[in-house]
């Protein structure tokens, strides 16, 4: 089911699981070779051993003599705002965080110098790294050192409901924090005074929790642990965040040159704190509204150093020896990939579209459980990589080797095993379930086919195949006469922003990424607030606003991204999640929850899709930044660019050193009780 990499890393995750609980680490680090205090609890945590600054001197084998990352992209920027996620990783390499990982998957200072924790765990005090000027896109400074205070002006702005930041529940783990949040979504005083995010001093940034929090290192990575120079931010108003020159940096790049449907430029920062682990020296992006298509062709002519291999194009990469020699597997995706069903249509009612028809199909579990059974996920997946995709597919949401419980990979516990130890395409099942959706519909006085809206990327080579195979697919299996499916190609350019979050859907696929280590991430994209499945209301009856529901346990109110608190899928995770300190019980409770999802086939699991198939690449996997959360991947620290992508051979060749590596490091501060 898995890649050989993914089974022997499951290794080193049961090994987690006996002290956070996860298998791909979110505390502190350290070095096997020598001792270290960080993250004891109660002591100051001094900066753990990083992987070596290398110098000219240390320039490694093979490394270009010019670097410099080149790029073509698609998707043109949207939101410059760092405070909102909806491109999170945009402002990864412009702003740091509090801390970040290694290339080993290890929690490291960056911002933050050092940390204590209290006794009892509720409280973290951070020790903010004097001397980290602010600086305009141009690199000249602005003024003012990043300061304690500027986290608290993010978690102010961010939970503000007005802000619509969309992660304001990332921060309700905060004494205060959702009850300020509330108090301003009502149009009621909210004192600040009372939520535990407080600047002690200049450079000593406290955080006091609700309950221990043992994975909330891993939680900084994230939009809300960027700093906001206030002084900047009053300054700007509403132009904040509007564009290139309207936010300040403190990170390794800066945006030197944007021009719209043009070109992005990045340059090394000079002045950034840890210059000597940067040696890239610029990123050039080029838009190409066809970048998908076109960037393997363009690496080839050495206009680009980077390139996903499309699933059509692959087999003539493989078959051709000197093309062969420059590609590699892609390193497995850690983006979970699922069908959803669409409890809120918006899209025009046309050509046979109906809200009602499919309402009262979405409504009726026998109609999802017919959609559950009858998609052929290895089919779909094909579409992404023909060669292997049985490797890819997903059974569960959470994916493989996330984390782990009682010796077990996550997807194993008691409660989803019925879930990923059985192949869902069942195409009896689907069939029986088909029947019962029509009796039961048509009693109901709905007529058949249900016409399903399902919007794709039409700029990707991958999404517009998996939609017309899966479509296909589908209709064969359980008949045009009882579903038929209408298709519609959307650019790349706000392809979210126009389908799944405008809920301009019936069934589609999205995707969900970890924000933080915990397999609580998972239940995020289901929450209020977020908009994919529009939710669904206690008794299964869709609905759109609070009034409708009778009993308050409902969905969304309208399309603002409003966070609602009172609903069935909230009060599971809220009581799942309950527990804080015994990992086997809140694992398994998590896990109860999601199949309950996977039961009402709520959500349809399909793959790791982002980790499919193959790619071309002037730089090391192994010397990236590694965490399956946060915006760690998107950074270009510690990396070189060499003058020769990486072979397959190169990349099965240092795989298993890289993993020996990660796991000496991992027993080391185990066996040190040092938190990572």
């Amino acid at each position: 089911m898995k890649k050989k990499w993914l089974s022997l890393l499951l290794a080193v995750v049961m090994v987690l699981g006996a002290l956070s609980g996860c298998g791909e680490p979110a505390d502190n680090p350290s070095d096997p070779s020598g001792p270290s205090d960080s993250g004891q609890t109660g002591t100051e945590t001094q900066a753990p051993t990083q992987p070596s600054g290398s110098t000219e001197a240390e320039r490694p084998k093979g490394a270009a003599a010019e670097q410099v990352v080149k790029l073509f992209y698609s998707d043109e920027i949207s939101d410059w705002n760092p405070l909102h996620p909806s491109s999170g990783s945009t402002w990864a390499n412009w702003i740091d965080s509090l801390v970040e990982y290694d290339n080993y998957g290890m929690c490291q200072p960056c911002l933050a110098e050092s940390w204590t924790t209290s006794e009892d765990g509720l409280t973290w005090t951070f020790k903010i790294r004097e001397g980290v000027k602010w600086q305009r896109q141009d690199g000249s400074e602005y003024g003012t050192e990043v300061v304690a205070e500027d986290w608290v002006t993010s978690a102010k702005w961010i939970l503000d409901p007005a802000n619509t930041a969309r992660t304001a529940d990332l921060l309700f783990d905060i004494v205060g924090a959702e009850e300020y949040y509330l108090a301003l979504e009502a149009g009621k005083a909210a004192d600040w005074s009372t939520v535990g995010i407080k600047a002690i001093s200049t450079y000593e940034l406290e955080f006091t929790l609700e309950a221990p929090c043992p994975y909330f290192l891993s939680r900084l990575t994230y939009n809300w642990g960027y700093p906001t120079c206030a002084q900047f931010l009053d300054e700007m108003g509403e132009t904040f965040g509007t564009s290139y020159d309207t936010i300040l940096y403190c990170g390794a790049f800066l945006c030197t040159k944007y021009e719209a449907n043009s070109y992005i430029v990045h340059e090394r920062n000079p002045l950034y704190w840890d210059i000597e682990d940067i040696h890239v020296e610029r990123i050039e992006e080029r838009y190409n509204a066809e970048a998908a298509t076109l960037a393997p062709e363009a690496l080839l002519r050495g206009e680009v150093t980077y390139a996903d291999i499309p699933a059509d194009q692959i087999d003539g990469w493989l078959n051709d020896p000197q093309k062969a020699d420059l590609i590699r597997p892609n390193r497995p995706g850690t983006y979970s990939y699922f069908y959803l069903i669409n409890f809120m249509p918006t899209y025009d009612e046309r050509d046979g579209l109906s809200h009602e028809q499919w309402l009262a199909a979405a409504n009726n579990v026998n109609f999802r459980k017919s959609l559950y059974y009858g998609l052929d996920r290895v089919k779909a997946v094909g579409c992404y990589d023909p060669h292997t995709p049985e490797e890819y597919v997903l059974r569960t949401i959470t994916p493989y080797n996330f984390c782990a419980a009682d010796g077990k990979d996550y997807p194993y516990l008691d409660a989803l095993a019925p879930y990923s130890t059985v192949d869902q395409f069942q195409s009896d099942k689907a069939l029986e379930y088909r029947d019962k959706a029509i009796e039961e519909l048509t009693a109901a006085g709905v007529t058949f086919p249900i016409m399903a809206y399902m919007p794709y990327n039409s700029e990707s080579t991958s999404q517009t195949s998996l939609a017309v195979v899966v479509s296909q697919q589908l209709e064969a299996l359980l008949g045009t006469d009882y579903i038929k499916f209408i298709l519609e190609g959307y650019p790349d350019t706000d392809f979210l922003a126009t389908t799944r979050r405008a809920g301009n859907y019936s069934f589609m696929m999205s995707y969900w990424g970890p924000d933080y280590a915990d397999p609580e991430t998972w239940t995020d994209p289901f929450n209020l607030g977020q908009a994919y499945n529009y939710i669904w209301r206690a008794d299964g009856m869709a609905t759109q606003t609070t009034k409708e529901a009778g009993d308050g346990r409902m969905g969304r109110t309208g399309y603002d991204e409003t966070y609602w608190k009172d609903f069935i899928y909230g009060e599971k995770v809220a009581a799942a999640t309950a527990e804080t300190v015994d990992n086997s019980i809140r694992y398994n409770a998590l896990a109860e929850v999601e199949a309950w999802l996977l039961d009402q086939a709520f959500v349809i699991p399909l793959g790791t899709l982002g980790g499919c198939g193959y790619l071309s690449s002037c730089m090391n996997p192994f010397e990236s930044q590694y965490a399956p959360f946060g915006m760690s991947d998107s950074r270009y620290k510690y990396q070189w660019v060499y003058e020769k992508p990486m072979s397959t051979e190169e990349y099965l060749e240092q795989l298993p050193i890289w993993e020996a590596e990660r796991a000496e490091r991992i027993a080391y501060a185990e066996a040190n009780g040092i938190d990572y």
